[in-house]
């Protein structure tokens, strides 16, 4: 019979797994070594197994169906047994406390970002921080959750506070909103629970060096830190529209787990070792097949959706949902900010999906240990799960439908010059635009039937017409495709749905 959670906190973590957790930030390959702490869950209710049940099934049933069953399958397996290892780490710390050690990668790893930006000659303090294998918002979850383990475990001030400024000086800079809205709503919910003076100073204090951090920064005008008050998409609205397309093509199955990156990548880019400056290197040989797993969704809700189809949705937000409930009875201030939080952040990015740079890691090692105290939920904590899943998937949902044509203003296509017969991929078309005088953007996409984008470009529109705009493309190497070219506005929403749109059939690019 499982221990009480409370009777396995005076057990000491194994040293391997405390090693591992102060490495993963630094090198996060080390992630799948999770797997060695399977046998701590064995301290597991049997509640929690039969809710991990019902997720592995919801995974391996739609893979039995996807369009490469096999490997979706094998696939859904190992994403499967990658959460069961996170959460086995959870238990083997048997107390959120224990994450501490955390901490040190999380600022060895600001620090290689600090080194790495001045190496490069990039300026400090009006460019956005580099790293050579971390992006701008996996930067940002740095500074949130290094914010969170100094707010909510313990240790002396001589320590907390220089750390504590690397940290917020980390999420100020590297511009991310994603990171600094799951930063705030993951500390105001905790503080919920923890309410003491010693904490909400350090909240205050945090809060303080944030805004006076926007307010210089405004005063300076960099750009790196002021776009935080932006609510620009970052082309996220193109990446959204072509996974709704996805979604629509494999309804019932998605096209299987980590390889929605392979449906969303154009015909030029094959499976690549991400860079974030310079070429990227080509996969080696036993990864190509995937295409490119790490080319998402940027929102959990139609990443799962598309993976793995309804039933595959409908596992997650069941797993999700009882970890939150467990949480919220838990009222462990930490475990709060790390499940709130991260949630939030998956709006606009998928955090919750192993293997990631920590940030997922951390998710479901609280997750795990949270699933222990699973026969001691409250029905006020259940009660709040269903709102919430029903506020993360609601943006998802308004994005399924299309949008009134009302809304879309007078913009129409009057030239347009696309061969309907080619040759080969290579390929080139030329449209003028006639609408209100503004910047607009322009994209072609080949669908076939889910869509991947082929070019994007601005394109200005100057009393009342547009320039001729030449648009050079590689076609997808298929004998028949629709091809799409769409107006965006200038920036990007958080809406998907195109201005104006013209399609029509391609055919010869390829056998």
């Amino acid at each position: 019979m499982p221990l009480p959670i409370e009777a396995n906190k005076a057990r000491r973590p194994p040293v391997w797994a405390t090693l591992w957790l102060a490495l993963l930030p630094v090198a996060y390959v080390v992630s799948p070594l999770a797997l060695f702490a399977l046998g701590h869950l064995r301290m597991w209710p049997r509640a929690a197994w039969w809710v991990m049940g019902f997720y592995a099934l919801s995974q391996q049933l739609p893979a039995l169906v996807a369009p490469e069953p096999l490997l979706a399958s094998l696939l859904a397996a190992a994403r499967t047994l990658l959460l069961l290892g996170m959460m086995g780490i959870g238990m083997a710390l048997h107390d959120t406390q224990r994450l501490k050690p955390l901490v040190w990668g999380l600022a060895v790893t600001a620090l290689i970002a600090v080194g790495y930006t001045f190496l490069r000659g990039a300026d400090l303090i009006r460019l956005r921080p580099e790293h050579p294998y971390f992006t701008t918002v996996s930067l940002g979850l740095v500074g949130t959750v290094g914010l969170w383990l100094i707010l909510f475990t313990g240790g002396r001030l001589i320590w907390r506070v220089p750390l504590g400024a690397l940290f917020a000086g980390t999420l100020l800079f590297s511009g991310s909103r994603g990171p600094l809205l799951a930063a705030l709503v993951g500390t105001v919910v905790a503080l919920s629970v923890r309410f003491n003076k010693r904490t909400l100073g350090g909240a205050l204090a945090a809060a303080a060096l944030l805004a006076g951090g926007l307010w210089w920064a405004q005063q300076q005008d960099l750009g790196a830190v002021t776009r935080l008050l932006s609510i620009e998409s970052s082309g996220r609205d193109l990446i959204w529209a072509d996974t709704v397309s996805v979604i629509r093509s494999e309804p019932i199955s998605g096209v299987g787990s980590y390889l929605l990156g392979s449906a969303l990548s154009s015909p030029d880019q094959p499976c690549q070792l991400w860079s974030n400056r310079g070429d990227p290197q080509p996969c080696p040989q036993w990864l190509a097949p995937l295409g490119n797993p790490w080319r998402t969704a940027h929102n959990f809700t139609f990443q799962q959706l598309a993976e793995t189809g309804p039933l595959g949705l409908l596992g997650l937000f069941v797993l999700v949902g009882t970890v939150l409930a467990a949480t919220l009875t838990s009222r462990d201030p930490l475990s709060l900010a790390v499940v709130t939080g991260l949630l939030t952040a998956s709006l606009t990015d998928v955090t919750v999906l192993v293997p990631s740079p920590f940030f997922a890691e951390l998710f479901w090692m609280v997750a795990g240990l949270q699933l222990a105290r699973l026969p001691q939920v409250r029905l006020t904590a259940v009660s709040a799960v269903l709102p919430t899943l029903l506020a993360l998937s609601l943006p998802t949902l308004v994005l399924l439908t299309p949008a009134p044509q009302s809304l879309f203003p007078p913009v129409a296509l009057t030239f347009l010059n696309a061969p309907q017969r080619v040759a080969g991929p290579s390929y080139t078309l030329y449209a003028q635009f006639r609408g209100p005088k503004g910047v607009y953007r322009v994209s072609v996409h080949s669908c076939a039937p889910a869509c991947v984008t082929l070019v994007t470009a601005q394109m200005q529109i100057q009393n009342s017409e547009s320039d001729v705009l030449t648009l050079p493309l590689q076609l997808r190497r298929i004998s028949r495709q629709e091809l799409q070219l769409r107006l965006y506005p200038a920036e990007s929403t958080f809406d998907p749905r195109p201005l104006a749109q013209k399609q029509w059939i391609v055919r010869g690019a390829g056998p």
